[in-house]
């Protein structure tokens, strides 16, 4: 086809696919909005989209006809995201941090070559910035002019960067002489909505502020801690997806969210912490403050009880993982391993073990024990009367969100997908929610809802995993009920000696530390002990289930793209507000008794005591 010809022809090619929207027939007026919806975006408005749309269709006209003989352009999308966060955080009664951050984020992404072969899904060696994509802010005043021309400048990078990504892709393929007949990238029906962008409007700074200075408040006069904080969250993202085969779709996110903690010495110097982190989609969903008030209370018993706590000595046998415990055994050791985007080629072999996908090759096999079933559905809102944050209309490529069956009674079905395929024949499931190095979007668990067959209740499952115990010769079993969260509990006052052993000890592979975890013992008595490090949790682990409960604990979290490590070193979220950046997620699990694993004693850093007593 030629250039004259594929110009005039673009306009109609950016209209959806047959079967689409009838772009003849007249409209029906939409349904008026809930009264709490909130108001249309004010910095993104339908000029400053269209602008954007039409530099689309004429880079993809023009790029091509500057670079003669590149590999052809083949896609180019934009995702338009207006983020307006309200952050307040205190500590003993007093505010230490209160902002508000709003801006609008222009990011495009360039695909050259071809759906069998393309730049996509590859890390350039000691170059994985050049991944094919770029960004930019937009003034939150921005004209449909500074649009267009912010566009024009991120898709000129990215275009330049796929040109060199896809020449790295073929020599690598070249050198290590390997093919791959996947597909790079997978065609995708295009999805056109009108929908209003409404989202419930932030909860003010002002009420923020007062509530975390009050609750802040019951932390004063408490000898047993070290640091305390409270902050609570509210923002929202308004989501704008354009790209070259037709898509023209909408999306919005909303929640708010409130970390409570607080920190700790023990007499040998060891630091310990705990925390409670809850998220909503509003304030409404949050728990009262007569209850975060009682939960700021339990965190000063447990930091109390924690630095009194015999040290966690090495442990292997069965481990009961109750409420938050098996949220986070889900959470780092299996969610990782349900998506069904490949490893990025020439990616390092250590960044590649982090990656997760070690059920790639297990679909249509008994992959978990048998009584396990697991559903991925961001279409909900709710489950079990609380509000899931994981949901969503379209994902970070467009794609509609899809319900998805992953495993029925322990056999792996199918896995969360991408566009960017592992195997031929391979679709989206609409699960792309984030990147790796290479650029492409990863098949990703959003709202996890994990059951189980001859549920029992907890008390049922802990005389359990003593008998379990007792067979193998043990005294006690062990119960995890909370594991670490370096995003909240992230400590910025590492020395530099401490942080080069961090660095150099700590096994990326390994979950996070659990804090509260308990010896239970034949006669019914609970030990807290304080340290515990789980050893790396092998995917086989998942066999080996032994039993659920019939209760559910239902956990909204943000995934982070920063590993736990990083997290710590860096101190966790800026100013001990709450995490406000990653994937909005749940999980939905019964707690879960697992064979055998082993447990040791962890390498927490030891800070000498204050040498005077707290201020009074």
């Amino acid at each position: 086809m030629n250039k004259t010809r594929l110009a005039l022809l673009l306009p109609f090619m950016l209209l959806p696919a047959a079967g689409g929207l009838d772009v003849f027939a007249k409209a029906a007026p939409p349904p008026p909005p809930p009264p709490d919806a909130g108001a249309p975006s004010k910095a993104v408005t339908p000029e400053i989209i269209e602008a954007i749309r039409g530099e689309m269709t004429r880079d993809m006209t023009e790029l091509p006809q500057h670079l003669r003989g590149a590999p052809p352009l083949y896609s180019v999308s934009y995702k338009i995201t207006e983020v307006d966060v309200n952050d307040v955080s205190a500590s003993l009664g007093e505010t230490t941090s209160r902002r508000n951050r709003h801006f609008v984020n222009l990011e495009a992404r360039v695909r050259v070559g071809s759906t069998d072969f393309d730049n996509g899904n590859f890390a350039v060696a000691q170059a994985e910035e050049i991944d094919g994509t770029a960004a930019a802010t937009i003034p939150l005043e921005a004209t449909p002019k500074s649009a267009a021309h912010a566009a024009w400048l991120v898709t000129d990078q990215a275009y330049k960067e796929a040109l060199i990504q896809i020449r790295a892709k073929f020599e690598a393929r070249q050198t290590n002489g390997q093919g791959n007949d996947v597909p790079s990238w997978t065609a995708e029906k295009p999805v056109v909505s009108t929908d209003p962008i409404l989202v419930p409007p932030l909860e003010s700074l002002d009420e923020l502020e007062s509530r975390v200075k009050q609750l802040s408040t019951v932390f004063r006069d408490q000898s047993a801690l070290r640091e305390s904080h409270v902050a609570i969250t509210s923002y929202l993202e308004r989501r704008w997806y354009l790209s070259s085969d037709g898509t023209n779709v909408t999306d919005t996110r909303r929640a708010s969210g409130v970390v409570i903690e607080a920190a700790g010495q023990a007499d040998d110097g060891q630091l310990v912490h705990d925390y409670l982190l809850r998220y909503g989609h509003t304030a409404k969903d949050l728990p009262s403050d007569d209850d975060l008030r009682g939960e700021a209370k339990k965190l000063v018993d447990s930091v109390g009880a924690l630095e009194k706590a015999p040290r966690m000595t090495r442990y292997r046998g069965p481990v009961l993982f109750e409420g938050e415990g098996a949220v986070g055994l889900v959470r780092y050791s299996l969610a990782p391993n349900l998506g069904g985007t490949p490893v990025p080629e020439g990616l390092n072999p250590q960044d590649a073990k982090q990656f997760g996908g070690a059920l790639t090759e297990d679909v249509g096999t008994p992959a978990l024990a048998p009584m396990l079933s697991i559903i991925d559905d961001p279409t909900l809102k709710d489950a079990a009367g609380k509000a899931l944050i994981g949901g969503y209309k379209i994902d970070d490529e467009g794609t509609p969100a899809q319900r998805v069956e992953v495993v029925k009674n322990g056999t792996l079905k199918t896995l969360l997908t991408s566009r960017t395929p592992s195997a031929k024949g391979q679709t989206s499931n609409g699960h792309a929610r984030r990147t790796a190095e290479g650029g492409a979007f990863l098949g990703t668990a959003t709202n996890l809802l994990i059951t189980g067959s001859s549920a029992q209740s907890r008390k049922g499952l802990e005389q359990r995993l003593v008998q379990a115990a007792q067979a193998r010769g043990l005294k006690y079993g062990l119960v995890i009920r909370k594991l670490d969260d370096a995003a909240i509990t992230g400590a910025p006052d590492f020395t530099r000696r401490e942080l080069v052993a961090m660095i150099k000890s700590t096994d990326l592979q390994l979950v996070p530390p659990a804090i509260e975890v308990y010896r239970i013992y034949p006669n019914g008595k609970e030990e807290l002990v304080r340290g515990a490090q789980l050893a790396e949790v092998p995917i086989t682990a998942w066999e080996d289930v032994m039993g659920v409960s019939n209760t559910t604990t239902v956990y909204n979290f943000l995934a982070s793209d920063q590993n736990q490590l990083t997290l710590r070193l860096s101190g966790g979220t800026e100013d001990g507000n709450v995490p406000s950046g990653g994937i909005e997620s749940a999980i939905v699990t019964p707690d879960i008794l697992v064979k055998r694993l082993d447990v040791t004693a962890g390498s927490i850093s030891e800070h000498a005591q204050p040498i005077v007593s707290q201020p009074k």
